[in-house]
C-alpha cells in the first residue's frame, strides 16, 4: 500500500482489534499523542483485554462513554472532531447496557487525524442487478453448509458471507467451498462436506489428583521488549520463552481438562 502521512494528534473511533490495532500502529508511525473514543465502558470493549492494556501502557489515551457527531475541517483539513457524551441505561441484545447520548453535554477535541474502525462490511460493488443476493451488512447470501450461492456455480465463504469471524473460520469456509465446487463440476449433488476426525479416543482415568499431588503455580510471564523500543518499531512485542522457562511453564501442567 501507500504510505500514510499521520498526524501529530490522531483519534481512533472504536473499541474493538481493529481499533487497538490501529492506535498503536499511528503511535509507532506518529510523533504526538493517540487518542481513542468509545461509546460505553473499558469492560464493554469487544477487543482482547491484553490489547488494551499493551495500548495503555503504551501511552495511547482513552476516553470512555463518548461519540463523535461530526469532524470538523479547516481549509479542506481535519480540525477537530465534536463528540457527546453517554450514558448507559438498558440491556441490549449482547448483554451490555445501550449508550444513549447525554443532552447538553458536547465537546470539542483538537485532532489532526480521524480512524473510524468502528466495524467491517465487504465489498459487494462488483456484484450487479441483484445478480447475487446480499443480506444485513452487506453480506453475500449463500448455503450455510454448501457455501453456494442464489446464481449457479457461484460460491462463497469467509467473511463476506459470516461477517468478521476468524481466520481458522475463514479457512474451514474454504475448505467446504472447494469440496462443494469439485462436485459442482462433477456434476454431482451438492453435499455438505463431512467432517473427519482422525484422533483415536484414549481412556483417561476420571479421578483427579490428590491434593498432596497438587500444588498451586503461577504461570510464567513471558517478557516484553522495551518500551522505548516498542514506541519505535514494529517488532513483535511479547517474547518467547527461554528454554528453561518454557520447561517450567509446562511443569503446570495437570491434565487438559481437569481444572483445580
Amino acid at each position: 500500500g501507500k504510505e500514510v502521512q499521520v498526524g501529530k494528534k490522531v483519534t481512533v473511533i472504536g473499541g474493538g482489534n481493529s481499533a487497538i490495532d490501529s492506535a498503536r500502529v499511528a503511535l509507532r508511525k506518529s510523533t504526538g499523542e493517540v487518542h481513542v473514543f468509545y461509546r460505553r465502558e473499558k469492560k464493554d470493549m469487544p477487543a482482547i483485554a491484553e490489547e488494551i492494556e499493551a495500548a495503555e501502557e503504551e501511552g495511547i489515551h482513552f476516553h470512555l462513554l463518548a461519540t463523535p457527531a461530526r469532524i470538523l475541517g479547516d481549509d479542506g483539513r481535519v480540525a477537530g472532531l465534536e463528540c457527546t457524551r453517554m450514558e448507559l441505561r438498558e440491556f441490549d441484545r449482547s448483554g451490555r447496557k445501550t449508550p444513549y447520548p447525554i443532552e447538553g453535554s458536547e465537546f470539542v477535541v483538537d485532532t489532526d487525524m480521524v480512524i473510524e474502525a468502528i466495524g467491517q462490511t465487504p465489498d459487494t460493488s462488483f456484484i450487479k442487478n441483484g445478480e447475487i443476493q446480499t443480506g444485513r451488512g452487506g453480506t453475500v447470501v449463500a448455503d450455510r453448509r454448501t457455501l453456494a450461492t442464489g446464481r449457479e456455480g457461484i460460491f462463497a465463504g469467509g467473511d463476506a458471507v459470516t461477517g468478521p469471524q476468524t481466520v481458522i473460520e475463514a479457512i474451514a469456509a474454504g475448505q467446504r467451498a472447494a469440496s462443494s465446487i469439485r462436485r459442482y463440476l462433477q456434476g454431482k449433488e451438492l453435499l455438505p462436506l463431512v467432517e473427519r476426525n482422525g484422533y483415536e479416543p484414549i481412556a483417561i482415568s476420571s479421578v483427579p489428583p490428590s491434593d498432596e499431588e497438587t500444588r498451586e503455580k503461577a504461570r510464567i510471564k513471558a517478557s516484553e521488549i522495551a518500551m522505548s523500543s516498542r514506541k519505535t518499531s514494529f517488532k513483535e512485542v511479547t517474547l518467547t520463552y527461554s528454554p528453561d522457562e518454557a520447561i517450567e511453564e509446562a511443569s503446570r501442567c495437570l491434565r487438559c481438562d481437569l481444572e483445580v
